[in-house]
């Protein structure tokens, strides 16, 4: 595809509007990923990396990512034998004569939950993007991350994983970004706004795999650069 069949480059207000972008797996809707996505003018002084740099920020989606297997495992064996555990406890108090097996079982309970819950608020599944009309990223809650000019990728790709499917986007300098699908499709116009560079980048020459172009409904690219 040449540069003249592709749709323009938006200017930093976003206009003109990229067309939408074709659905790839569809949004997060589930009450609990605690979903919000935002529409902002670049008035808004809102960046797409950390506040007061980069490029101005038009649209956002924040969410809590899906829990890992290991994670929904372990939180499960924990619902099951936590309440288990403290009945044995408290049968132990009030029935043996040495009540060391009490405490015992007590003090791991308590071990048990003080990691599980470090833990959860160590490894912070709040995920939240930002996109300008030239830039994607991943930021943190205060607005630090790493922003990745869309019209200069050199690789894209679609990854799959037990949480769905994902977007590896990797930079001019190597930087990378691993974007949730159903995140990037919860905001329609966030995701025009990446899908536009993406198809900008792969007639640039941008590394594609058939299978991501496949699912990205991008065209076949050259068989000896895609094989």
């Amino acid at each position: 595809m040449s540069a003249g069949d592709l749709p323009p480059v938006p200017d930093p207000s976003g206009q003109p509007r990229p067309p939408a972008a074709p659905q790839v797996e569809g949004p997060w809707r589930d009450e609990r990923y605690r979903l919000e996505v935002g529409h902002h003018q670049v008035a808004d002084q809102l960046f797409v990396a950390r506040s007061g740099q980069g490029p101005p920020a038009l649209e956002s989606a924040s969410a809590d990512r899906p829990p890992g297997r290991w994670r929904a495992a372990a939180l499960g064996a924990v619902y099951t034998v936590v309440p288990v555990t403290v009945v044995v406890a408290i049968f132990l108090w009030f029935t043996a004569e040495d009540r060391t097996g009490a405490y015992l079982i007590a003090a791991a309970v308590v071990a048990v939950v003080a990691v599980l819950a470090f833990g959860y608020h160590a490894s912070d599944p709040t995920v939240v993007l930002r996109a300008g009309a030239l830039a994607v990223a991943e930021v943190d809650t205060d607005g630090d991350g790493v922003d990745l000019p869309l019209y200069e990728l050199r690789t894209i790709r679609v990854l799959d994983s037990p949480r769905g499917l994902a977007l590896r986007l990797v930079g001019p300098n190597a930087q990378r970004l691993t974007l949730p699908f159903g995140l990037l499709e919860a905001n329609p116009q966030l995701w025009d706004l990446v899908y536009n560079g993406i198809r900008h980048s792969d007639a640039a020459g941008a590394e594609i795999d058939p299978g991501t172009r496949r699912q990205l409904h991008l065209a076949p690219g050259d068989p000896e650069t895609t094989a």
